[in-house]
């Protein structure tokens, strides 16, 4: 829940501070019974001590400890000017606190009588009941728990009671919590069944705390006793949430118009992601349509098919039309059944590899892991054996030093080799596929039937060994390989043995041998991210060659027409020179049997930056080489390209700052030619984006414009460009967004990834939702287009933009959706309209200062009397009453009817009597 800084409110006039505090309390979503007394300490000019207090409400201190643990970051203590806090703040395991204010600093009633502050004195007392609740450990989401809470003896709230199961799920080893941290030490376990007593006494070092208002529990514990499951993200199985029932279209629409020599041409195209959700299932269709003067319109499905999640084997099952991955075998279109493994339901720490750190300690001792100078990972070892197996590294590996720092302050240190490849795997992890049915290509007459298959898993610490298959009636391929993590690098090896049949009685063997290294060397900078290199014999096909192979032999075509790799070399290297910039060479070549000739490709590049100015320089060299299939004459091209870039921002360093570019391209084959332009971006969060540019060709000697601007709204992206050269003239438009169908309307959204949230917020127009740009729209929802599946993801709303009328119950959710889940997410609201009253005593007197103010129907507290009998309220219904009471005697309380009309129309402050409350008056809200 958002809170409010006082201090802001005070630097302004008493009225335009009143005016500041009631519109934040009213944004923020804070609620008036926490606000009420930091409203009035506000309102009062004397109190200026009051000015660096946050107003976290009655229950300042433990607010802010709440904020924390909500966020992770450190909160200051706030200090409650003219209060006393009587008891230490403990949550569920602790006392109620209570508040002492000095009722001498409140004694202004008429004859210097007081007011009763007692109900500012103590938090809310929590009953006894079944609660629904988020469950934090360690200041991270581990899903919603039904909680129960008891009446303890002593104790004004209930506790928070738990059992194995709510432990176990929220991350907690109760296995090592059974002994505590000393191995030697007796079991002391906790029983089956549901229990009350405080955590500490099963889990060492717990703690409790309870925030109904936030209608969430934290438990915090030693990082010792949290299972593997506990890491940041993780979310376990139990709690992920499979969305709604709702159908999705995503499109990305293009118009062209272009006029050539006086002649015009016009295009469209339109791409579809289309999809219907139903429970855990995920129908979804993919296509492209395109359309032309000339050729008419013409639509193309890439690809439909139903998809859903196995929990229980962290995998993902697809029947319909797909793509296989290109790791170990060739892509191919199919159309069919897979199952396929998904890492992203596993931990964080064990989607990537990362070696177990493993070593001896002599007595509690504090490890700590360095990955090029950066301290990745801490923790504390009990003496013995240890092994670290959670560990969450770079990706692209480096050298882990491992220092073991005794209770003594003795120090050990040693390195432990990472040098990390696709294939390797953490121990004991596997990650498999397979897929059968029928070859998809639209380009083959001939569709076989197929098979494929691949299985890896992490055999150790420095070792994953994988092995697959592919088959067709008349084809069939087998690999065998392993990775490697050693000392000087990380390398991975495989063999492929293939026999293809060939129609007419023919038939093609041959193997094919591949070889990747990887490493980072930090104290160089240097990174081989990729160097390859396969080499395959002259009877190897793949399984997309051997049915492109066999669909043209049945076609008549001869087999030496067809292409099939000898070699390929693929390289990535990048090296970094500190402040001397970045230097990269990326390259591949190939080579083909049968007079298939050979590609090449590579680049070579430099960057750097001076102060704001950046430049970069890059060649490429690009060459081909092929054979005719029936003459035999040798073709080819080749190309030289060389670019200097050159990049100046114009004014501050602003997002809305805008850049002059300039590019100088040679090419061998088109000569040289020099861009320039201008480009930025506008609005307050750069939702514009714009560039006007000009090129000249040097060796043609003409010059051709070009300019584009592109709009982000909540609901779409929108765009157009428009060039003008020598004999031509070309214009484009373009839209892209995503649209949401549910039980609540249709809802337009930017463009949609795979998994979204749909947030509704009734009343809450205007507000904005996450980080996407995403804003409530009128009928109360919007869109969250992107949402990491199967893990944590916090949703916020940002109240500025929202009516002023309107207050946020909540500001934030936890959800944890599913691959491909449209989650629901609700934020409460309340419709209430602020008002400012200037009131007196049916005497003329005015009314005592913090007097509390109640709707007079329901009995609800609605605001607080404040400087100069001023009554500070937010109310429901356009007409009513308040009541305004400062004791429990008849002559201490008093009624105030309103009658509001248009906001318009209504003035700032309304000037109204409290006329004497009535027997019946009395009784009605008693």
């Amino acid at each position: 829940m958002p809170k409010v800084s006082l201090h802001r409110c005070l630097s302004a006039p008493a009225y335009g501070g009143q005016v500041a505090l009631l519109r934040m309390a009213m944004q923020g979503g804070i609620a008036v019974r926490s606000l009420r007394f930091a409203c009035l300490l506000a309102l009062f000019p004397s109190l200026s001590s009051c000015q660096s207090w946050s107003s976290v409400g009655a229950a300042g201190v433990a607010g802010a400890k709440a904020k924390e643990a909500r966020t992770g970051a450190p909160a200051k203590q706030p200090q409650a000017p003219a209060a006393a806090v009587a008891s230490p703040a403990g949550g569920l395991d602790a006392p109620s606190r209570r508040i002492v204010f000095d009722a001498q600093m409140l004694a202004l009633g008429p004859g210097g009588r007081s007011i009763d502050t007692s109900r500012f004195e103590r938090g809310d007392v929590i009953e006894p009941g079944r609660y629904r609740l988020d469950l934090l450990l360690n200041s991270r989401w581990r899903g919603v728990e039904e909680v129960e809470l008891r009446r303890q003896p002593g104790r004004e709230s209930a506790v928070f009671c738990y059992d194995r199961g709510l432990l176990e799920r929220a991350g907690i080893d109760l296995e090592k919590s059974a002994r505590g941290q000393d191995r030697s030490s007796a079991r002391d376990p906790l029983p089956e069944g549901l229990h009350c007593d405080p955590l500490e006494r099963y889990v060492p070092g717990a703690r409790v705390k309870l925030d109904i208002a936030e209608q969430s529990v934290y438990v915090s514990v030693p990082s010792y006793y949290l299972s593997l499951d506990s890491s940041k993200t993780y979310v376990d199985p139990a709690s992920w949430d499979s969305g709604i029932s709702a159908a999705l279209l995503n499109y990305n629409s293009n118009l062209h118009v272009r006029e050539n020599h006086g002649r015009s041409a016009t295009s469209g195209y339109a791409g579809m992601n289309a999809g219907f959700n139903f429970g855990r299932a995920r129908l979804r269709h993919n296509g492209t349509a395109t359309w032309s003067r000339r050729m008419g319109s013409h639509y193309q499905r890439s690809a439909t098919y139903v998809q859903t999640d196995l929990p229980a084997w962290r995998a993902q099952l697809l029947l319909g039309e797909n793509s296989t991955s290109s790791e170990f075998f060739d892509a191919v279109s199919f159309r069919g059944v897979q199952l396929s493994s998904d890492d992203r339901m596993l931990p964080d720490s064990l989607r990537y590899y990362a070696p177990v750190v493993r070593g001896t300690a002599s007595t509690n001792a504090r490890v700590s892991v360095y990955q090029r100078g950066y301290l990745i990972y801490e923790t504390t070892v009990a003496p013995g054996a240890f092994a670290l197996d959670e560990l969450q590294t770079a990706s692209y590996g480096g050298d882990l030093e491992v220092r073991v720092t005794e209770a003594s302050g003795e120090v050990r240190s040693f390195i432990v080799p990472f040098a990390t490849t696709v294939q390797l795997l953490r121990p004991g992890t596997t990650r498999y596929s397979l897929t059968a049915g029928r070859l998809n290509d639209p380009s083959l007459e001939r569709r076989p039937n197929m098979l494929q298959g691949v299985y890896q898993r992490g055999l150790g610490n420095d070792v994953t060994a994988y092995a697959g298959g592919a088959f067709t009636g008349s084809y069939m391929s087998g690999l065998m390989g392993a990775a490697l993590n050693t000392p000087v690098g990380g390398f991975s090896g495989d063999v492929t043995l293939a026999r293809t049949e060939v129609p007419g009685g023919d038939r093609l063997s041959g193997s094919s041998y591949r070889l990747a290294y990887s490493k980072n060397l930090p104290n160089t900078g240097t990174n081989f991210s990729l160097l390859a290199y396969r080499y395959s014999t002259g009877g190897y096909l793949g399984l997309r060659d051997a049915a492109f192979m066999q669909d043209r032999v049945e076609r008549g075509e001869p087999l030496e027409s067809f292409s099939r790799l000898r070699n390929r070399l693929d390289a990535n290297i990048s090296q970094q020179l500190g402040n001397g910039g970045n230097l990269y060479l990326n390259g591949s070549s190939q080579r083909y049997w049968s007079g298939g000739g050979r590609a090449v490709n590579f680049s070579v590049g430099y960057s750097n930056q001076w102060r704001d100015v950046s430049y970069s320089i890059s060649a490429q060299r690009l060459r081909s080489q092929y054979e005719g299939f029936s003459s035999g004459d040798r073709r080819g091209e080749t190309s030289t390209l060389f670019s200097l870039n050159l990049s100046i921002p114009l004014g501050g360093a602003g997002r809305g700052s805008p850049t002059l570019s300039s590019y100088l391209t040679r090419d061998s084959n088109s000569g040289t030619q020099l861009t320039s332009g201008v480009s930025g971006m506008l609005g307050k969060r750069g939702e514009a984006s714009y560039s006007l540019s000009a090129s000249h060709d040097r060796d043609s000697r003409q010059t051709s414009k070009s300019a584009s601007l592109d709009y982000r709204l909540p609901q779409v992206e929108l765009g157009s460009s428009l060039s003008q050269g020598p004999g031509y003239r070309q214009l484009s438009v373009k839209a892209a967004g995503g649209l949401v169908a549910h039980s609540g309307g249709i809802t337009a959204a930017q463009t949609l990834g795979e998994t979204i949230g749909l947030v509704h917020a009734p009343n809450a127009r205007g507000a904005a939702a996450g980080y996407s740009g995403s804003r409530i729209d009128r009928h109360g929802y919007a869109v969250i287009p992107n949402l990491l599946p199967y893990q944590l993801n916090s949703v916020d709303l940002d109240p500025n933009g929202m009516a002023d009328e309107i207050e946020l119950r909540s500001s934030s959710r936890n959800v944890a959706p599913t691959a491909g889940a449209v989650v629901r997410l609700d934020y409460p609201t309340r419709v209430a309209r602020p008002l400012l009253v200037d009131s007196r005593m049916p005497s003329g007197e005015p009314l005592p200062f913090a007097a509390e103010v109640l709707d007079a129907h329901s009995g609800q507290s609605v605001g607080a009397v404040g400087q100069g009998s001023r009554l500070v309220l937010r109310v429901e219904q356009d007409r009513g009453s308040v009541r305004v009471r400062w004791g429990n005697e008849p002559q201490q309380q008093c009624l105030v009817d309103y009658a509001l009309g248009p906001r318009e129309t209504t003035p700032p402050v309304l000037q109204l009597a409290c006329r004497p409350a009535s027997a019946a008056d009395r009784e009605r809200t008693l």
